[in-house]
């Protein structure tokens, strides 16, 4: 299988970004529901009375990166167990993370108490009590690229960042031990000659049975939210990481993002009733998480079926944005990245179009993050619930003895889903038209009350359903359509019905016009991380993807704007809640106009 994603190595390109003022919207934000009587799965933080700001003025080496973390995670379990009044925030110059910062503050009331680079903030943490000491581990220095496994991986920070939320340890490169000893620093364990498996054996009995970090050992985000919540560090497949699966509670959280093949890391969380969160590039949770409890629920609302021009019965197809369950790139680059490629991006709001997001997960980990997608949604744009994280719905729990986890799972998604007024849901599964995807589908249309439907992907290819529509039994005398993906706009895709913008556009051209009522509408997901260049000619569109930024192509909104714009006036884009209850009243016109009344 192909992996259905270019991870997000650009994370902290800078760019513009133009936030609302939330203090302006406190009015209207009363009357929303607070968060603190709905289920919570992210590690909740508690809300401190100042923070220091962590300086990045030493330099970005990935020991003192690591060592940065690890002071982080301390400082934040302090908060937590009531030892101290004061988080860490790491320093970065990402627009969006700057202004996450300035928000968290404004809205919590939370102070900023300086700025101390990284040895005077160990001096200030240990004079607190908060450091013991430090634990060593050896940078992995082995060949090929990253979320890989790979011959002579060193995961000895790993077994250091399990080690450090225990013992309250920072974490030290070989290389700097002198320095730290020279601050009074003692050492507390050697990583080095201590393996993943004789770590958990020794430690399990002090850590965390609801949340996991599964993160490469060259990447240093994450680790302090870990350390925070004495969660164990994880990488890889083999044991014991089904050892550590099996034994912590159903439906943890899994932080970060694991090696291996992508669709073997997702199953496997998802056989043993976990939830993968794609957020191993994301930053400073601790901080951006103590808005939790003072925000209300974001609204995201959805369409109202009555201001539909039900006078057009002729085509419609919606775009919808790829990879929407990632954490990372909803917090950076899909707000404000200096290419506008996503949610800046000056054509949104222009044309219809909808996007996947990891709604549910944002409000409780990056609540400001939630109220500014729910903000400056306009009304051509929409907002998918992804999955509540990555699973494989028709996967999911079938290693455990438990029955009832995909129900479990889906009735807390639900009670979120309806929170915020998010009325479509994205599932991805390995296999569609499974018996054990059709028990998903009705699964999440039992619990999840008001949905307005669900789209679905097969993982390898995402339009591999054809556009093929299930109906699942809601359990309260109704039917939830679930319409699988058509298209694909996909960078050399070479198969049916997945290509070029204009392929694409051709494509829903010379089919839907002729098709029966319910077949003329269909919906194409737009990768990405596709690049193209803009052309009627799908050899020119077509570009080398490591070459495409110097070539001047683009990704994103804008192949999504060219396929569009190249559709024929039989054909209308629409918003995906317009082709769901376009849909519903071509298969059942009597029942939706009841609902619709």
């Amino acid at each position: 299988m192909q992996p259905r994603r270019n991870f997000l190595t650009q994370l902290l390109v800078t760019g513009g970004l133009s936030l609302i003022d939330y203090s302006a919207l406190a009015a209207a934000e009363s009357n929303k529901p607070s968060p603190s009587s709905l289920p919570c799965w992210w590690p909740q933080q508690k809300q401190p009375t100042g923070v220091i700001r962590l300086s990045a003025s030493q330099g970005h080496s990935p020991a003192l990166a690591m060592l940065q973390q690890s002071l982080s995670g301390l400082a934040a379990q302090g908060v937590n167990e009531g030892r101290s009044e004061e988080l860490v925030w790491i320093d970065i110059p990402h627009p969006a993370y700057q202004r996450w910062y300035r928000e968290t503050l404004d809205q919590t009331g939370i102070t900023a108490r300086g700025e101390l680079d990284v040895w005077q903030l160990l001096a200030r943490l240990r004079d607190q009590g908060l450091v013991h000491g430090y634990v060593v581990y050896r940078q992995d220095t082995s060949p090929r690229a990253e979320n890989t496994m790979r011959e002579g991986i060193d995961l000895s920070v790993n077994v250091a960042t399990t080690l450090c939320g225990v013992l309250g340890g920072v974490l030290i490169e070989e290389s700097l031990v002198e320095q730290a000893r020279e601050l009074g620093l003692t050492q507390l364990a050697d990583a080095r000659v201590m393996s993943l498996d004789e770590c958990f054996t020794t430690y399990q009995d002090q850590l965390n049975r609801q949340v996991v970090l599964a993160q490469n050992p060259r990447k240093p985000s994450m680790r302090d939210l870990a350390i925070a919540h004495r969660a164990i560090t994880l990488y890889g497949q083999d044991e014991p990481v089904p050892q550590i699966l099996a034994w912590l509670a159903p439906l943890s959280t899994v932080l970060g993002w694991n090696g291996g093949e992508e669709w073997v890391q997702v199953k496997q969380f998802s056989e043993y009733g976990h939830v993968l969160t794609v957020s191993d590039w994301a930053q400073n949770l601790p901080l951006l998480s103590t808005a939790y409890q003072d925000n209300k629920v974001p609204q995201i609302g959805g369409l109202d079926p009555k201001t539909i021009d039900w006078a057009w019965e002729g085509a419609c197809t919606t775009l919808v944005m790829s990879d929407g369950d990632n954490v990372q790139w909803a917090l950076g680059d899909f707000v404000a990245n200096h290419r506008h490629e996503y949610w800046d991006n000056p054509r949104r709001g222009e044309f219809p179009f909808s996007w996947t997001a990891p709604v549910v997960p944002l409000a409780q980990t990056a609540p400001l993050a939630t109220d500014y997608l729910a903000a400056t949604c306009s009304p051509n744009n929409s907002l998918v619930e992804f999955g509540g994280g990555y699973i494989f719905p028709d996967f999911f729990g079938t290693k455990r003895t438990e029955k009832d986890l995909l129900d479990k799972y889906a009735a807390r998604l639900g009670t979120w889903m309806k929170a915020t007024d998010t009325q479509v849901l994205c599932l991805l599964l390995l296999d569609i038209d499974s018996p054990a995807a059709r028990h998903a589908y009705e699964t999440f249309a039992r619990h999840i009350p008001g949905l307005v439907g669900i789209i679905a992907m097969q993982y390898a290819p995402y339009e591999g359903g054809r556009g093929k529509v299930f109906w699942a039994n809601d359990g309260r005398g109704g039917e939830v359509p679930v319409m699988t993906c058509r298209y694909a706009i996909w960078e050399h895709a070479n198969r049916p019905n997945a290509g070029t913008p204009s392929q694409v556009a051709t494509q829903i051209n010379q089919e839907l016009p002729i098709a029966s009522a319910e077949d003329r509408l269909a919906w194409t997901v737009v990768h990405a991380w596709s690049w193209f260049r803009d052309s009627d000619h799908p050899a020119r569109e077509e570009v080398s993807q490591q070459e495409a930024p110097r070539l001047d192509a683009q990704r994103g909104l804008a192949i999504a704007d060219w396929c569009q714009q190249k559709l024929s006036d039989q054909v209308r884009a629409v918003t995906i809640e317009e082709l769901l209850w376009r849909l519903r009243m071509a298969h059942d016109p009597v029942a939706t106009k009841q609902r619709i009344s």
